[in-house]
């Protein structure tokens, strides 16, 4: 029995990692997994570059920043499997968010909230108040370009009209409830977190704004990945396996509650319940903001890393001012992500993928990744 140290951050979307090592799926393969909780992003990142941690629940960003050198040292990741997609939220803290249902924008569709929070930061402009402070989880995340888009949507400069911060997920309800920050974006739970703390309203579900965006991935060291390709294939095959289990509804009121103990989330497992099936109050006690597609755990391909995917994030770096665009640079940012391991592992899988628009953008500028690499070179 091999044993590996993975790393991961208390949110919904370990639930493939966690019920890999904690419901025999990666027994089942000859592998046991010894998880560790970490607070941070970047804890995850230094750990696994340093080899404290042989893989990790990461950031689909984080490895090819990571890889191409932004914003760290340069440390080569590889990424052999898709913990999920979507699973994201902005929720607004809830002063701000009554002032966005006094503007007459329609706040039950994404563009509308995106247009009243853009009416809210000029108005304040106007009367010389300070700017609000939105945070994310991490700079080189999807959570930040998530936001980005829309607060864009809503005629506001992310780079002018409004300040970005970096919040732990754990932390962001109590930083919301600090008045330290104004809004966030951020995995589930946390949105549910922040609504049932009363400190926050969901203002936007990720889905709604694209509709079927990377998230969390498995990230390995590329000398791991390199040293042992036979490991590598049992683990993706054992995560493949709990995938499957996790995206089955029969299992969620399990899968709620393993993620509800002290060692793994540490929250109510109903909460739990609640983000997995994509039924999120949007307030306290008001009504549901729902969708199908909230968290994809396994469906229509999602854990297949598609490079597609990998460029559609190098194309958000560029464009957040995070690295300058190179066309070397883009085909590394795609060779991050490793189909060929994942299929060598698993074999052939149907792959929902929007065409030509790899997120499936809801609203504002559509991404073509042939016109990106076409336009960049």
């Amino acid at each position: 029995m091999r044993r590996l140290a993975m790393g991961f951050i208390p949110l919904t979307d370990a639930a493939v990692l966690i019920a890999a090592a904690e419901r025999g799926f990666a027994m089942a393969e000859g592998i046991e997994i010894e998880l560790h909780k970490e607070v941070s992003w970047a804890n995850i990142r230094d750990k696994v570059n340093v080899g404290l941690l042989d893989g990790a629940h990461m950031l689909g960003p984080l490895a090819i920043a990571s890889s191409l050198g932004l914003g760290h040292v340069r440390v080569p990741l590889v990424v052999p499997f898709a913990l999920n997609l979507n699973g994201s939220a902005v929720t607004i803290d809830k002063h701000v968010y009554a002032a966005m249902a006094e503007v007459g924008e329609d706040l039950a569709t994404a563009l509308g909230a995106a247009q009243a929070l853009g009416k809210v930061v000029r108005q304040r402009k106007a009367e010389g108040r300070d700017p609000l402070t939105f945070a994310s989880v991490y700079a080189f995340s999807t959570h930040t370009y998530l936001l980005r888009h829309f607060l864009t949507g809503g005629g506001i400069d992310p780079d002018r009209d409004v300040r970005f911060v970096v919040v732990p997920p754990p932390f962001m309800a109590e930083s919301l409830r600090g008045g330290l920050i104004h809004g966030f974006s951020v995995g589930s739970p946390w949105n549910s977190v922040a609504v049932d703390a009363d400190v926050g309203r969901i203002a936007v579900l990720g889905a709604e704004i694209f509709g079927w965006v990377p998230e969390k991935v498995l990230g390995v060291h590329a000398r791991f990945a390199n040293a042992e390709p036979e490991l590598l294939h049992r683990l993706v095959r054992a995560l493949y396996a709990a995938a499957r289990w996790c995206e089955d509804p029969a299992n969620h009121d399990d899968l709620a509650r393993l993620l509800s103990e002290p060692r793994h989330l540490n929250l109510p497992a109903d909460v739990l319940k609640r983000t997995l099936d994509g039924r999120l109050h949007s307030a306290p006690g008001g009504r549901l903001r729902a969708h199908p597609d909230y968290l994809v755990l396994n469906r229509d391909g999602a854990n297949r890393p598609e490079r597609d995917h990998a460029l559609w994030m190098y194309a958000q770096i560029v464009a957040a001012g995070q690295g300058e665009f190179a066309a070397d640079a883009a085909r590394e940012a795609m060779g991050v992500y490793r189909p060929d391991i994942f299929d060598a592992a698993v074999g052939p899988v149907a792959v929902k993928h929007p065409e030509p628009d790899c997120v499936a953008t809801q609203f504002g500028a559509v991404f073509d990744a042939r016109a990106f690499l076409g336009d960049g070179s």
